[in-house]
């Protein structure tokens, strides 16, 4: 977006004569980390706000946070230029209003935790496609092509496609504990509802899927590319038991991330 920096600072400049809030937003391992705060002072280049603990520790680690407000037309990016850990103080500069879809998120992403491949086959194809996992919800997905294996007739929006996905198998015990009967020790399952077979350390879903999105990142000589995902039966819940694990798991390590950032201030 092609806004200029005194705009951008006109606009944080009214938000802070309105003592009014405004959001920092980081998206840390696909989870979105928050803080509402106020603008403690404003000149023509910088401005400071106060911060809490994790919310530092995000900006320490990535450099970078999203300005997100009522009283604000667009988001805008900027760019960590200090931090104070003993004040809990952030100042920023180098604004840029970027695409309001930053943090509009209706599902909960995470981002794997090792690196996963899957298995992409595309409607009227007979070859089949690897490419890593970046992130997964319980409605999609995104992967990554190197530029230079990128299959563009494919990979176009609306474009139909199966996804195979190989998830850690721990995640399966978890659901058969969940499945069973009280009292019996049995699972309570249907014939169609069984739990996809694991191999390898691993349990396998497949899913029928779309295109939605391709997001070229020059930058990183590489595609990503959204998929709509359509999981059905338990293949759903494993899903989300993947996700509900994976977000622990991700708080957890923020959590450590703090504490080894505010272990050196001491």
């Amino acid at each position: 977006m092609l806004i200029s920096s005194s705009d951008l600072l006109q606009a944080l400049r009214q938000i802070a004569d309105s003592k009014s809030e405004v959001r920092l937003l980081n998206i840390y391992k696909g989870l979105p980390i928050s803080y509402d705060t106020n603008i403690n002072f404003i000149d023509d280049s910088e401005i400071q706000v106060r911060s809490n603990k994790h919310q530092l520790a995000c900006l320490y680690y990535q450099g970078e946070s999203f300005l997100q407000g009522g009283e604000l037309p667009y988001i805008i990016k900027s760019q960590v230029i200090s931090l104070n850990l003993a004040r809990e103080i952030a100042v920023f500069s180098n604004f840029e209003a970027v695409k309001n879809n930053i943090g509009n998120r209706t599902e909960i992403r995470v981002e794997p935790d090792e690196p996963l491949v899957v298995t992409i086959q595309f409607n009227g194809s007979m070859s089949e496609i690897f490419a890593p996992l970046t992130n997964i919800s319980a409605g999609g997905a995104s992967v990554y092509f190197e530029t230079y294996l990128f299959p563009t007739r494919l990979c176009q929006p609306g474009n139909d496609l199966t996804m195979t996905i190989s998830l850690p198998d721990s995640v399966s015990h978890k659901i058969k504990k969940l499945s069973q009967k009280p009292g019996t020790g049995k699972l309570n399952l249907s014939p169609r509802t069984n739990i996809p077979e694991g191999q390898d350390g691993k349990i396998v879903i497949t899913a029928r899927g779309r295109v939605v999105a391709v997001h070229p990142e020059f930058s990183l000589k590489r595609y990503r590319v959204s998929v709509r995902l359509f999981f059905k039966d338990l293949s759903r819940i494993v899903i989300l038991q993947y996700i509900s694990q994976r977000q622990s798991e991700i708080i957890q390590d923020l959590r450590i991330l703090s504490d080894e950032l505010y272990s050196l201030k001491r």
